[in-house]
């Protein structure tokens, strides 16, 4: 087995640090299942090991105002053949004509060291300002960009260099979630989950679901494939994992955070809570739940099974290409996108338990927030 090392808070570097000493939850599940996920291991050792690339490639760029952030599979430790660095250069300060030549650098160093640029949608690849993460949350001009970015800053990322633009960032962002918030911090429901957060989390699901039928007509299929076994996979397990972290605030938090919300009015607790709580990877949050809330081993075993198949299907660099060139009038003859088909459901079959069967908890909440 490929042994793994605990996911670094958020804003940590690796270079020069002693990884913190910390509960593995996959490792606790895998002993719990009686399996072991050898996919999920390399991955997780491939991205630790490009980390530490990224360290040497990006030295002495970031300032106390800006900060490298990168997400999609480096960030939520899923490194596999042909994965690509998703970045932005962070911007929390005043306006300074020297960020756009530091973004520059930024594209340069990577290419120089043979990455693969991020995909074409202008999302990643240069200058993101805090202050419009921030700032507009809702309203017209929280534009499907600022919303990917700021929900893809909270589910799946890890920041270079100098982190401090990327914590205050996280901060406010979750500050202004929280705090207006009147139902969570005011109202009478027992449960204390941050609404506002959850429907931030809902709305970039269902975007990204509508806009995959966008691209798959703007660019005549090409690509189809594999944007649909993403989709199916790691686009849905991070929004799982999202509703998770909105529900560990109720189910995970310390009663101590509980007690100054409920009696203070005080989001801090909570606040403090979720920035430590994001430091997990995505599957480390799905463990995390699974094992604490001791679900079916069944269940636990399907999503982490077929999530270990997925990403071995990716580390496979013929079949991760069959799906990049696969013609929509292939799919239904085709055996490597069949293979996805019977991936996904399994996974799909492994939350659909999670979320409303295993966890009378779970499912209210479920179907309290997620639904309606």
């Amino acid at each position: 087995m490929v042994e793994r090392q605990a996911s670094d808070p958020p804003g940590t570097t690796t270079e020069g640090i002693e990884p913190t000493v910390q509960t593995d939850p996959i490792l606790s599940l895998q002993s719990r299942v009686g399996q072991e996920w050898p996919a999920i291991h390399e991955a997780h050792r491939r991205a630790l090991e490009t980390d530490g690339r990224l360290d040497k490639v990006l030295a002495g760029l970031p300032s106390t105002d800006a900060a490298i952030v990168v997400f999609g599979s480096l960030a939520r430790r899923e490194w596999t053949h042909s994965s690509d660095i998703d970045w932005t250069l962070l911007i929390d300060g005043q306006a300074d004509p020297e960020h756009l030549g530091l973004a520059q650098k930024v594209a340069g160093r990577l290419e120089s060291e043979g990455f693969p640029p991020p995909g074409r949608s202008g999302i990643f690849g240069s200058m993101t300002f805090s202050h419009d993460l921030v700032q507009k949350i809702g309203g017209r001009e929280d534009t499907n960009e600022n919303t990917t970015r700021r929900v893809l800053l909270i589910q799946e990322s890890r920041a270079f260099g100098k982190p401090d633009a990327y914590t205050r960032t996280l901060k406010h962002i979750f500050s202004r979630y929280l705090k207006d918030d009147r139902g969570l911090r005011f109202g009478s429901l027992p449960s204390k989950v941050p609404r506002v957060l959850i429907n931030d989390i809902i709305r970039y699901w269902r975007t990204v679901t509508v806009d995959f039928v966008d691209k798959q007509r703007g660019q005549a299929g090409h690509g189809w494939g594999l944007r649909n076994a993403k989709l199916r996979m790691s686009r849905k397990l991070i929004y799982a994992t999202g509703m998770l972290t909105c529900f560990s605030c109720d189910m995970l938090i310390s009663e101590e955070a509980r007690q100054d919300l409920l009696k203070n009015h005080s989001t801090v607790g909570m606040e403090e809570h979720l920035l430590w709580f994001i430091h997990k990877t995505p599957l480390e949050i799905l463990a995390t739940f699974l094992v604490e809330r001791e679900i079916k081993k069944e269940t636990a075993m399907k999503l982490f099974s077929s999530y270990n198949a997925f990403l071995a299907l990716l580390d496979d660099g013929d079949k991760r290409d069959r799906l990049k060139n696969l013609s929509l009038d292939e799919i239904s003859t085709d055996t490597v996108f069949g293979e996805v088909r019977s991936i996904a459901r399994t996974f799909q079959d492994g939350l659909t338990a999670l979320f409303f069967y295993d966890d009378d908890k779970l499912r209210d909440l479920t179907i309290f927030y997620g639904v309606f």
